[in-house]
């Protein structure tokens, strides 16, 4: 079956990507719905493509990189699901190709071949949080893109480019999804422990990491948001109670097959394997690369299935050894049939059975302009957005900002901009608002409890 796959030809990821589509195709089927956070992730996209600023004007902690490329990508091909899937499996396919890559260019198997990119798009494709163009999804591209800087390095290839680029693409990662500043310690500590990197170039890395920081908080500063953002971005990512729709129970069922394909692979290399001292190294880097994956899903305040996507490359990288390692021919035929199709069966069953939970709850789309003020988003699931509340804890923090002068001319200044026919003040805040802004109260009466709408003069 794999048999295909176990030559070195690069157009083999057209074929991979290929059979990519064609199992999301087949997977559309079982899908339900999209999902709470792909939701919000296409909202914000819609709000700020609409003219309003991220932090100040939107509500919620995604990285700033991941909100401009979702801005950007609702202006040039509009707001739909459709468009996020397809990009999320553009980048995908593109990650396996980069990831065969820097396999094949160390050696770290005794073939070379791109069966590495064809498990590693099976892995992706068997959860179905990996479907969606999630900042984690787009965080993960440049820590890949490092590693294969940091592997060069380890081979002994010494340029000052592969530490300016290897912090680079880590500032970049970070500023999608801030817990993958972890990966920026890990790589450190490769270089520092599997090589020989002078001092100078490891203040090289780090310097590179730090211009991206500090070109962003630059843009901020520019914006007059320099405080905004360090607030959102930088403290409440850490502080801010985890959320998930899954119980853990839930999480381990629907992601028991990785689990069960990363322990035998992990049983046999360890059983069979004989590595290469430069392989060893790159197993030992891989091993770190996991350490990383649970860096980031601890300082994570989202625990979803989507935060598994950076275990993918490591699980790839055993499996593949398992598959090369197998010798009798019944085993080299059956256990990628049953491995790879039993796989992908299961992620069918997880979609029609397991995934209900992760679903959002769609509502008649009004034709008045309603603005929740709260983190119901589910509302605008067929109409564009309207509101700047994608997170209750920040939304909350934004209006006791009310007490300050600056946050009140800003949230003045936004609801002055937005000119809502509705609001349903879903945490108890419009009191506040009224009492801050006694005109924005003249201007609307309530119609229910938490429901207000605009008078017309």
């Amino acid at each position: 079956m794999l048999r295909f796959f176990r030559v070195n030809d690069p157009y083999r990821l057209v074929i991979i990507f290929i059979l990519m589509i064609l199992i999301r195709f087949v997977q559309s089927y079982f899908i339900g719905d999209q999902s709470h956070f792909g939701l919000k992730w296409l909202l914000l996209g819609d709000w700020l493509n609409q003219g309003y600023s991220m932090y100040s004007e939107a509500f919620d902690y995604t990285g700033p990189i991941a909100v401009l490329f979702y801005k950007y990508l609702t202006f040039l091909l509009g707001r739909t699901e459709f468009i996020h899937y397809g990009v999320s499996s553009l980048v995908i396919i593109f990650q396996a190709g980069i990831f065969n890559q820097l396999l094949l260019r160390n050696k770290a198997f005794d073939e070379n071949s791109y069966l590495p990119a064809f498990l590693y798009v099976i892995l992706m494709v068997s959860v179905p949080d990996f479907m969606t163009l999630s900042p984690q999804l787009l965080s993960l591209t440049f820590v890949l893109m490092s590693l294969r800087n940091v592997l060069r390095r380890i081979d002994n290839q010494v340029t000052d480019e592969l530490f300016l680029n290897s912090g680079i693409y880590i500032g970049v990662a970070t500023m999608i999804y801030l817990p993958a500043i972890v990966f920026l310690i890990v790589f450190l500590f490769a270089l520092i422990l599997f090589s020989t990197a002078v001092a100078r170039r490891l203040i090289l890395y780090l310097f590179s990491f730090l211009l991206v920081f500090a070109l962003c908080s630059l843009y901020f500063y520019w914006r007059d948001d320099l405080s905004i953002f360090f607030d959102s971005y930088i403290t409440q990512n850490f502080i801010l109670s985890a959320q998930s729709n899954l119980s853990i129970v839930e999480g381990l069922i629907i992601s028991s097959g990785l689990i069960v394909i990363f322990l035998l692979s992990i049983l046999k290399t360890w059983s069979s394997s004989r590595l290469t001292n430069f392989q060893q190294k790159i197993q030992q880097v891989i091993w770190l690369m996991f350490l990383g994956a649970g860096g980031t899903f601890f300082l994570s305040n989202e625990k979803a299935l989507h935060e598994l996507v950076f275990l993918i490359p490591g699980i790839a990288y055993f499996w593949t050894y398992y598959f090369i390692l197998l010798k009798r021919r019944v085993f080299r035929f059956l256990m990628p049939v049953l491995m790879v199709l039993g796989l992908l069966a299961f992620s069918f069953y997880s979609y029609e059975n397991l995934y209900v939970p992760l679903e959002i709850q769609r509502n008649e789309a009004p034709k008045e302009r309603t603005m929740i003020l709260g983190e119901n988003i589910d509302y605008y699931a067929d109409i564009p957005a309207y509101t700047p509340c994608f997170h209750n804890i920040l939304t909350e923090r934004a209006f006791h900002g009310l007490e300050y002068y600056g946050s009140a001319g800003r949230l003045y200044k936004l609801l002055e901009k937005t000119e809502p026919d509705y609001i349903i003040d879903e945490i108890d805040i419009i009191d506040k608002l009224f009492y801050r802004f006694p005109i924005i109260e003249e201007s609307y009466e309530a119609v229910d409890q938490k429901k207000y709408r605009k008078i017309n003069n």
